[in-house]
């Protein structure tokens, strides 16, 4: 061979990976996009304002930061004439005994309630007007009683459902869900519930268990509380906590007295769905139930209500069989 002739060096051979890539590159995707949102979302504020305020522009940190600290220390204090043996509240009761006189008591998939549509909404107004007479919530200066500014978030929000199908088809998605409650109620909102849920620790469950019992009459709804909503709003909202990635953050994120009520009304309202023949989107509770029994037997010993829960929750087990009957 010619030592003048030019000598060529094989280029090393590489396998093409491109669809491997492609693969990792959306599972890293979305990796970070979980981290980023259980990270940044924490108190629904500091991340979501810069990417979903209606300016389009990031909310300067300065104010925002000094307006939530003082929010924070706001609700930190319990007002000095608040006896909590004896809280007007304290009265609000689920499944009360009635009187002779009284209408006898409804089961509303295993929760039982007093008293139909007149009791229930009398009790969720007598909360109202508690409310409106603490410091704390008064500290948040709302425009209108309590009752009417619940009213109005309510309706907001079924206007506005979350997305519960195909939620991880794209990155956005994914991000407007985890921060769904920032969005459309903003920050100083979600703060004023954060203060409620810290502060009325002795009667949400009733409230929430009496909201649930009118949510099957929507002519209460409508002619007693002035609340009317899509009929599909609450097996979105069901849906959205119990079957999103979005939803499960932002139970994750609360207590065990906050997280455990809610999880169980999403599954009661999709049993619900189920027995009606509306679970459009074939939602599967039968995980929810026994991953939801576990936690309320082993951390939900606070839980008011938590022997009804498991009454209900075991029922459903019963009903939703993970396995067939054997023959």
């Amino acid at each position: 061979m010619d030592q003048n002739e030019p000598q060529h060096t094989p280029r090393p051979r590489s396998r093409k990976r491109t669809g491997s890539k492609t693969l990792l590159i959306t599972l890293l995707f979305l990796i970070l996009a979980g981290v980023l949102a259980f990270w940044y979302f924490n108190d629904s504020s500091r991340f979501a304002g810069s990417w979903f305020n209606k300016g389009g522009a990031p909310e300067t940190t300065t104010s925002a930061d000094k307006n939530l600290a003082d929010k924070n220390a706001s609700l930190q204090k319990k007002p000095a004439d608040q006896n909590p043996g004896d809280d007007t509240v304290a009265s609000i009761t689920i499944g009360k005994t009635p009187d002779e006189k009284s209408p006898s008591t409804d089961h509303v998939n295993g929760i039982q309630t007093g008293g139909g549509c007149e009791e229930e909404c009398g009790r969720i107004d007598t909360f109202y007007a508690h409310l409106d007479e603490q410091d704390y919530i008064q500290s948040f200066k709302l425009s209108q009683p309590s009752r009417e500014h619940f009213k109005n978030l309510i309706v907001k929000l079924s206007q506005n459902p979350p997305v519960i199908t195909r939620e991880t088809d794209d990155l956005f998605t994914i991000l407007k869900n985890t921060a769904h409650f920032f969005r459309i109620i903003g920050k100083n909102n979600i703060l004023l519930i954060k203060g409620i849920l810290d502060q009325e620790k002795d009667s949400i469950e009733e409230i929430l268990a009496d909201y649930y019992a009118i949510s099957n009459d929507p002519e209460c709804l409508k002619n007693r509380m002035g609340i009317e909503i899509p009929e599909n709003t609450l097996y979105n909202y069901a849906g959205f906590f119990l079957n999103t990635m979005g939803g499960r953050l932002y139970l994750f994120r609360r207590d065990s007295f906050s997280r455990l009520p809610v999880s169980f009304y999403s599954i009661q309202i999709i049993d619900r769905a189920n027995s009606e023949g509306k679970n459009s989107d074939g939602i599967d509770i039968r995980p929810a139930i026994t991953a939801l029994i576990s936690e309320i037997e082993n951390t939900g010993n606070r839980l008011k209500l938590k022997e009804t829960y498991l009454d209900a929750l075991y029922a459903l087990k019963e009903k939703y069989p993970s396995e067939p009957a054997a023959q």
